[in-house]
């Protein structure tokens, strides 16, 4: 990085929170420097809002009983001088000026990106902690030559699942392929993907007997493919689904529509954020899983975590306090509450959820749900099978040949 863009980015790293520091008014002479924590704009983008207040009261209390002062700061995701961008930025150049703590996105937590920007945090928490969290643990664990090691702690789950209007009638919590076919539902969901499957059909894939080796696809189960786009052949030529979905990157382009026109019999896939969201405003909607060919419950879990920047061991330590603090589960679950978002851990979902939900419907969820296709992933089993669905979608071809065409091209390579 040439030396007058190396100091640009320093400055940039340094300035905010020395400003903030000067503001603190401090512990005591004897306290620890305070604890730099990234929020991300997406989930905490206003300081008045009630999920801010939560984390405010919640803090004040943990720097008051331990000693240890923690400043915030909210920054964008996913873009130029979001989270993961400076920290990639501050590591080379200004790493005194990284966080001690950032809440980040599960898709930008990489292997790759883990090893070399963030701390492992194992044998950080108590046993009472990791136990609790269980299986969510693997939310936040990468793979370390044989064995795998604890990365990010989770903290907050999203699902993916579907919703649907009052007229759509008794679909259930988990409807099958002909149970919508029933229905006349107009079927939404965001079919486009750069790279791959789009995560829809491959949690449908799956469910009709698809396999996936770790977290992507090597190889095209024929039958099962045939059965995914059978059932997309047979919504088009009911009038229940536009090839245009094919351009739809994700749920926030007809949410709002779905919401307006809830008396239209209408299904829409969607993450469970924005379904909990929804209700404020339409309390008749309702939830189930993605419709599959046997009415299995399938859903693709996504969420964010948090990671430890800093190299600092002492630091590290204190950062491991804090987390610890933010689990405590009455917390967690009205904080979740707030942020319509599931707990990762399982004491505080009841607690994190309206009482008009169903509560063991995303408990049920959350136990079958899995680790969605990486948006990176473009393996050819993916990308024909995504071209599959285009060709069926646009009448190109039919469901049988459209699955016998890809399994032959993914043979030839």
């Amino acid at each position: 990085m040439p030396q007058r863009l190396a100091l640009a980015v320093m400055i940039m790293l340094v300035f905010p929170f020395a400003l903030a520091r000067a503001q603190d008014p401090g512990l005591g002479d004897d306290a620890p420097p305070p604890l730099k924590v990234w929020l991300p704009a997406p989930l905490i983008a206003d300081e008045s809002s009630e999920a801010y207040q939560l984390l405010g009261e919640h803090t004040g209390a943990f720097s008051e009983r331990a000693g240890i002062g923690v400043q915030f700061r909210i920054k964008s995701a996913g873009t130029v001088g979001g989270i993961m961008a400076t920290i990639r930025a501050g590591s080379d150049v200004a790493p005194g000026a990284l966080p001690d703590l950032a809440l980040i996105r599960r898709r930008d937590f990489t292997p790759t990106q883990a090893r070399q920007y963030f701390q492992s945090m194992e044998t950080l928490f108590s046993s009472s902690l990791i136990n609790e969290l269980g299986r969510a643990l693997t939310f936040g664990q990468i793979p370390l030559d044989e064995t795998v090691a604890l990365y990010g702690l989770p903290y907050f789950f999203d699902l993916l699942l579907a919703i649907y209007t009052p007229e759509a009638g008794e679909l259930g919590a988990a409807p099958t392929f002909d149970d919508v076919l029933a229905s006349a539902v107009s079927f939404h969901f965001p079919a486009a993907r750069t790279n791959g499957l789009n995560q829809t059909s491959y949690l449908q894939y799956l469910s009709a007997g698809g396999s996936r080796q770790g977290e992507v696809v090597s190889e095209i189960n024929e039958t099962a493919l045939q059965m995914v786009l059978e059932f997309y052949q047979a919504l088009v030529a009911a009038g229940q689904l536009s090839p245009d979905v094919l351009g739809v990157q994700s749920a926030a382009a007809y949410l709002a529509d779905v919401s307006n026109r809830a008396q239209a019999p209408q299904l829409a896939v969607a993450h469970a954020s924005d379904y909990l969201s929804l209700l404020e405003q339409n309390p008749a909607l309702a939830a189930a899983s993605i419709p599959t060919a046997g009415g299995l419950g399938a859903s693709a879990l996504d969420g964010w975590l948090w990671v430890i920047a800093t190299p600092d061991l002492s630091r590290q330590s204190l950062a491991a306090r804090f987390l610890e603090w933010m689990m405590e589960p009455v917390f967690h679950a009205n904080l979740s509450l707030a942020l319509h978002h599931l707990p990762t851990q399982s004491t505080a979902l009841t607690g994190s959820l309206p009482d008009s939900v169903d509560q063991q419907f995303f408990a049920d969820l959350l136990s079958s749900a899995i680790l969605p296709l990486p948006e990176g992933e473009s393996g050819a089993a993916s990308r024909l099978m995504q071209e599959a669905l285009a060709r069926v979608l646009h009448g190109e071809a039919t469901a049988t040949a459209a699955a016998r065409e890809a399994v032959a091209q993914f043979a030839a390579r």
